[in-house]
């Protein structure tokens, strides 16, 4: 199911980038203190703070430029939620899941930037220690490496994998793994960063995960943006791509947005299957945080499928249901929940339901649709005709409770809105529109090369 894969194919075996790009003598070199970085300085509350045992950089010949930043806590992995958690749960969670994605590209970026501090900007082929036709070859790191600097302010490096030292790539071979940055000043700088995922993986390519990455950057005085696209394998059954954009306000207070995340994915087919379902869902988010990491989310979910089964060993199923929620969801510097309210805007009936009408039990959970009407406070009458039961008819009341009263395993709506900065910024959220750098599809989305902007 999608959720599962989208919360191992983001972290892929990229963290290995940058393995083998050092020499001995290397590893004493300064890096130089002045190197552009793309840090956000994300809050724990938006990444889910590091992942040092769970998903730890494997880098096996690095510089000290690695070192130093291991060493100040940035291993460039983040916990994004836990493995067993149900990423579509609320949006607070899609948004910790594709934040955190978009912290350990970011991070990667830097010690790429630092790196090339210590290499010639001649844009010479170089090998790494990473030879094909050695015994401890990894097809996760790259053979090959250069820099180039294109202009005065302008430069740009490159990584090749999978190539022989007998046949080294050439000045016509395409890397499978580009960044180009442009500084004009003191922390004004825009860039793009493309990778082509399965190149990288070598033989351990999963089908379903993404082909190509390509996130942009441009800083100034007032703002950092990081903007990243994923473009998924044309036969994905699930998702065509999906898209992150993070905006830093360097003027806000530390109090109030100083942080705005949205995202977007588009699907190709439901999380869960329906025979009677046609429609495909849609996914945006939203997200504001201050400068500690209190902040608020809000997802939408349009035309998404949900079949409620109470048990699946007895067969009951309370039915199939096409539904659209808004989803808003508050939570503390702490990662703790403050304010959680789900909302069913539509709700139609699409069929399977096998509850029996009276005899069921609590314990074990197999309710009967008499006591589901009961325990929800639902119209007596509910269940008959035009009340959820005839096909295409409204269920927004029976979702509705079963989100206000957490039934069926579903997370419940709890507490109070605060009705503070966060409540203003989400009643004026504005959606990404578009998946695609070019808003139409993804032609030219991945073509290696950057102009910075005039």
């Amino acid at each position: 199911m999608l959720n599962k894969k989208l919360m191992s194919l983001l972290f892929i075996s990229g963290v290995t980038l940058l393995a083998g790009c050092a020499t001995e003598t290397d590893e004493t070199t300064d890096t130089g203190a002045d190197s552009l970085s793309l840090d956000l300085q994300l809050p724990d509350s938006l990444t889910g703070g590091t992942a040092l045992q769970s998903r730890p950089v494997a880098f096996k010949s690095v510089t000290s430029a690695i070192s130093n930043k291991a060493s100040t806590g940035e291993p460039c992995a983040f916990q994004g939620i836990e493995d067993d958690e149900d990423l579509f749960e609320n949006g607070y969670k899609t948004t910790r899941f594709l934040v955190s994605t978009m912290a350990t590209w970011t991070c990667i970026a830097d010690l790429i930037i630092d790196i090339t501090d210590l290499i010639e900007h001649d844009g010479s082929l170089i090998e790494s220690d990473n030879d094909t036709q050695a015994e401890n070859y990894d097809p996760s790191e790259p053979t090959h490496y250069s820099v180039t600097d294109e202009t005065d302010s302008q430069t740009t490096a490159r990584m090749y994998y999978g190539y022989d030292r007998a046949n080294p790539p050439t000045s016509d071979s395409l890397p499978e793994f580009y960044i180009s940055w442009n500084t004009t000043g003191e922390d004004i700088a825009e860039g793009r960063m493309i990778i082509a995922t399965n190149g990288i993986n070598g033989e351990q390519v999963d089908p379903e995960d993404p082909v190509r990455m390509r996130m942009d950057f441009n800083f100034d005085q007032n703002t950092r943006r990081a903007d990243m696209f994923l473009q998924f394998d044309e036969n994905n059954r699930w998702a065509d791509g999906m898209r992150i954009e993070i905006v830093k306000d360097l003027n806000a207070s530390v109090l109030g947005q100083v942080y705005t995340a949205r995202g977007m994915i588009k699907m190709n087919d439901q999380f869960f299957n329906v025979t009677s379902i046609t429609e495909i869902p849609g996914i945006q988010f939203y997200t504001v945080s201050d400068m500690l990491g209190n902040g608020a989310a809000i997802e939408e979910i349009q035309n998404m499928s949900l079949p409620l089964w109470l048990n699946l060993l007895q067969n009951n199923n309370l039915g199939n249901y096409l539904f659209t929620k808004k989803d808003v969801y508050f939570f503390k510097d702490d990662a703790d929940w403050e304010y959680i309210n789900k909302t069913i805007t539509s709700a139609t009936y699409k069929g399977g339901r096998t509850t029996v009408v009276s005899g069921g039990s609590w314990l074990p959970f197999n309710p009967s649709l008499d006591m589901i009407i009961s325990a929800l406070d639902l119209d007596t009458n509910y269940f008959s005709g035009e009340l959820c039961a005839d096909i295409n008819s409204s269920c927004v009341e029976l979702l509705n409770a079963v989100f206000i009263n957490g039934f069926a395993g579903q997370e419940q709506n709890q507490g109070s809105n605060p009705l503070d900065w966060r409540s203003a910024a989400l009643e004026n959220a504005a959606y990404l529109r578009s998946i695609y750098p070019n808003g139409i599809d993804w032609t030219d989305a991945f073509e290696l090369s950057f102009t910075p902007t005039p």
